[in-house]
């Protein structure tokens, strides 16, 4: 249940996040910079692959980030160019403007809930 919950929630924070970025965010292209190899943390320990995204504020400021998701294969490859919304408050808090992000956090909740009512059900019938 605790697994569930935690995709539920987790998934409803990356919806808000893409929400008030679209609402207040600035939009321009960056570039994949570089991918950073890493072991997913948990028990089934997965090597991710998480995109370091170099772009340009409106301000002329030069911001190279990690971005917070990773993926197996990598989505992207060294040089390609995305689009990217970006707070102006926190010029280094981002997101990928592509379907994946637009899909994601509904995804994680869904499992989430499909998770919940697995556990509820195989309690109800045990």
């Amino acid at each position: 249940m605790a697994g569930g919950t935690f995709l539920i929630v987790w998934g409803i924070g990356k919806i808000n996040e893409r929400r008030k970025l679209l609402e207040s965010g600035i939009k321009v292209d960056g570039v994949v910079f570089r991918l950073e190899a890493r072991l997913s943390s948990g028990t089934d320990r997965m090597l991710l692959y998480y995109p370091v995204i170099r772009y340009v504020t409106l301000d002329k400021n030069w911001i190279t980030e990690e971005y917070d998701v990773g993926s197996n294969p990598s989505a992207y490859k060294e040089g390609d160019i995305v689009k990217i919304i970006y707070d102006p408050a926190d010029q280094k808090h981002f997101i990928i403007d592509n379907f994946s992000t637009k899909i994601f956090g509904w995804v994680l909740a869904l499992i989430g809930v499909a998770i919940l009512a697995g556990v509820v059900i195989y309690y109800i019938l045990t």
